[in-house]
């Protein structure tokens, strides 16, 4: 059995808990308050003074995010990407380099729509993919998309209609547990 980094316990649970905390940007916060330094217009952080538990820019982090949450505004962009979003913000602010953040996210069960093409979310939804942009950004960032085969089928959708970020996978949890016998830490939504 794979253990998890204990050096990387206090980053990641900094890092949950501030996912918890700012999912949204609220109404009377000043200019600047928010801020999405690597993935403009997604992810927003607030970097407060005097934080711990901060990542060195020095050290390469390694994590698997495994999504399975259904959209529950097909307008919208799935909440867990904007997660994924907010970790390389974080990440981000601290200096790290992307040449240092080795991200792969893993889309499952509810989420596969997440990763479709335009024309395929259309049909489905009768709205254009709101996540494409998104997951374009992260891809140009360095993360790396995985999607369950099985669940992609699942729901109906071909290969030729998964966005070209995105790499077809056998399964999902097979996914997570070849990169978690890499020494990627499981990050899951």
């Amino acid at each position: 059995m794979h253990r998890f980094p204990i050096r990387l316990v206090p980053v990641v649970i900094a890092a949950l808990a501030l996912s918890i905390l700012a999912t949204a940007t609220p109404a009377h916060a000043a200019p600047g308050f928010w801020i999405t330094p690597a993935v403009p217009g997604y992810g927003a952080i607030h970097v407060w003074p005097h934080e711990v538990s901060l990542p060195s820019p020095h050290a390469s982090y390694k994590a698997v995010f495994y999504i399975t949450q259904a959209i529950a505004k097909p307008s919208k962009p799935n909440p867990e990407l904007g997660r994924v979003a907010r970790m390389l913000n974080i990440f981000t602010v601290e200096r790290v380099p992307f040449r240092h953040l080795h991200f792969v996210v893993v889309v499952d069960g509810g989420s596969i729509p997440a990763i479709v093409d335009n024309r395929a979310y259309q049909a489905r939804f009768h709205h254009p993919n709101p996540n494409a942009k998104l997951i374009a950004l992260l891809a140009k960032d360095g993360v790396t998309f995985r999607v369950c085969g099985v669940a992609l089928a699942g729901w109906g959708f071909h290969p030729q209609e998964v966005l070209r970020e995105v790499g077809i996978a056998p399964t999902g949890p097979s996914t997570l547990i070849l990169y978690e016998n890499r020494g990627y830490a499981l990050v899951p939504f």
